[in-house]
């Protein structure tokens, strides 16, 4: 008896979920709609529904068309943006990246906070100050839902393993932010992030896996296999950047590895023009400005740099087979003909084409990628998949 009570509540939630789903993906849609597309007679839907728009999940919009056979006009309804909203921050290096959305992944605010140079304290402060900014502004029933960092750095079962950029000086981010707001807290690393931001926005919405490689002050991988994020068994899954592609032998015969973002990372690049000219403290700005001055020495630095990332894209396909790449490079959005050059080197390598593609709205990916991850676990809906719209290039 137990058992069968047991399985039945069980039911009952799946189809609770499968209905909120449908409601996300399809919006706006109606009971009868939803009644067709699970498979659901009326009955059950309609007390599903109910439950949901108890909870304030959903909103009804009014009428829609009657069907071509008469009778009632069904009620549209959608998920109630007004419900709340939920915060991303992108901890980088030089900028603090601070994205507001609503329940439906909506973009309600976006801002990018000057942060070179000051330390995980300052940074927090810095939040904590954003977040009261947000709260005098929100007119939501419910208020903040959930928090996403999105961390350079390795991520396992919501701590950081490592974070190269940014000293955490002891710093635990989910325990604070829990603490302080009684939401979930969600770590994720900012290649997974936009890998998600690509399945679940943009380019890799129909494909069944792909890898979004990111570019930034180091190199890293997110890697999608059959829809599913796939991390590893300890988070370095994607830690491509660390990938050995060679070995310098000094004069003692001792061999020193060569890593994949020594040589091709966003910094890799700085600090060879800037060993090239005797120069210091350039940056991506000063790499674009001499590329358009068609810099001899620069032109040499970025050529090693697109046939180094051509060959780590292959040696990426022949490991995991993906069915598309993209790549989240600032730089290439900058730099545009670099994308032909790489795609040019994998097809040499390759002795075929492969999609290869770039990122669009690079500077969000992983912020909406956070939307995503947060919005799935505020709905309860982690393991099924959320479609949300597209994204203006020119947001």
């Amino acid at each position: 008896m137990v058992q069968r009570s047991m399985n039945r509540n069980q039911l009952h939630d799946q189809n609770l979920k499968l209905v909120l789903q449908q409601v996300f993906n399809n919006h706006p849609t109606s009971r009868i709609e939803i009644s067709h597309q699970l498979h659901l007679n009326k009955s059950t839907v309609s007390s599903l529904y109910n439950t949901l728009m108890a909870k304030g999940y959903l909103r009804e919009l009014g009428y829609g068309n009657a069907s071509t056979s008469g009778g009632r006009k069904p009620t549209l309804v959608a998920l109630n943006q007004d419900y709340g909203y939920t915060l991303t921050f992108d901890l980088g290096y030089r900028h603090l990246h601070a994205l507001a959305t609503t329940l439906n992944g909506k973009v309600w605010k976006y801002d990018r906070i000057e942060t070179r140079g000051q330390s995980i304290h300052e940074m927090v402060d810095r939040i904590n100050h954003y977040i009261a900014m947000v709260q005098n502004e929100d007119a939501s029933t419910n208020g903040l839902l959930g928090i996403c960092f999105s961390i350079h750095g390795i991520i396992d079962d919501n701590k950081i393993k490592t974070s190269p950029f940014i000293d955490m000086d002891g710093v635990d981010l989910v325990q604070l932010f829990t603490m302080t707001y009684d939401v979930p807290v969600v770590l994720e690393n900012e290649a997974n992030l936009s890998a998600i931001y690509e399945r679940d926005f943009n380019g890799a919405r129909d494909l069944n896996s792909a890898v979004t490689i990111s570019i930034h002050r180091g190199i890293g991988a997110g890697v999608i296999l059959h829809r599913e994020l796939f991390r590893g068994e300890h988070g370095d899954a994607g830690e491509i950047g660390q990938t050995v592609t060679s070995l310098e032998i000094d004069g003692q015969g001792q061999a020193t590895p060569v890593r994949a973002e020594d040589i091709s990372s966003e910094d890799a690049i700085i600090r060879q023009v800037e060993q090239q000219k005797g120069l210091k403290n350039l940056d991506r700005d000063d790499i674009v400005r001499l590329y358009r001055q068609h810099d001899t020495d620069l032109a040499l630095i970025l050529q090693r740099f697109t046939i180094a990332i051509s060959s780590l894209l292959y040696n990426t396909m022949r490991t995991l087979d993906p069915d598309a790449f993209f790549i989240n490079s600032p730089l290439i959005e900058e730099v545009p003909e670099l994308l032909e050059q790489i795609r040019a080197g994998y097809r040499r390598l390759a002795k075929q084409d492969f999609p290869i593609s770039l990122t669009t709205n690079a500077r969000l990916a992983t912020v909406l990628g956070g939307c995503s991850l947060i919005t799935h676990q505020v709905l309860g809906l982690e393991g099924y998949a959320l479609q949300f719209e597209r994204i203006p290039e020119n947001l």
